[in-house]
């Protein structure tokens, strides 16, 4: 059974804020109450490969899942997702930035679902809406004050930058300690 949902949301950062938050895999871990365990199995500046523990919407149970990353053309992101029960997950994540401030996110969901799932596909998309929710309350705060330190000047690594009309450039992949936790 193949499902399909879409979500879009409105927000008033930059899409490279949006595309930082979006590869920042080592903030699933700290930020996201879905996620207790991340590790990074395979990343360059195309693709990630992350080993994730999600949490089962509803249920204090967490269960494995592959977490894959893809940069598309125009820097939009494919995701695909195994996970528990044969479930398949496919996440189009389409950045369309309205101007230098505010982006418009489309998250175009289609999951491919045994057949024993049938009797929830009409709780699916409260499910999934939920999860999206959820995320997008967590990362809000984050995104907010990334646009702020960018507006005035912050470089990653470099601290504040006198030329604060240089603008921000993202850049795959995000730098991250060497002991971080993904390592």
């Amino acid at each position: 059974m193949v499902f399909n949902f879409e979500i879009s949301r409105e927000i008033n950062v930059s899409k490279n804020v949006c595309l930082w938050n979006t590869w920042d895999h080592e903030h699933l871990f700290y930020v996201h109450k879905q996620f207790n365990y991340a590790k990074i199995m395979y990343e360059d500046s195309n693709v990630a490969f992350v080993k994730t523990k999600i949490k089962v919407p509803f249920m204090p149970i967490y269960l494995n899942a592959l977490h894959t990353m893809t940069r598309l053309k125009n820097d939009n992101v494919l995701v695909i997702d195994t996970m528990p029960f044969g479930i398949i997950s496919k996440l189009e994540m389409i950045y369309n930035e309205k101007n230098s401030s505010t982006t418009l996110l489309h998250n175009i969901y289609q999951l491919e679902l045994p057949v024993i799932f049938y009797p929830l596909k009409f709780l699916l998309p409260k499910l999934i809406k939920r999860w999206n929710d959820q995320n997008w309350e967590e990362d809000l705060p984050l995104k907010i004050r990334r646009q702020m330190a960018i507006d005035m000047g912050f470089r990653d690594y470099f601290g504040i930058d006198d030329k604060k009309n240089i603008g921000y450039k993202f850049k795959l992949p995000i730098p991250r300690p060497k002991d971080s936790i993904l390592n």
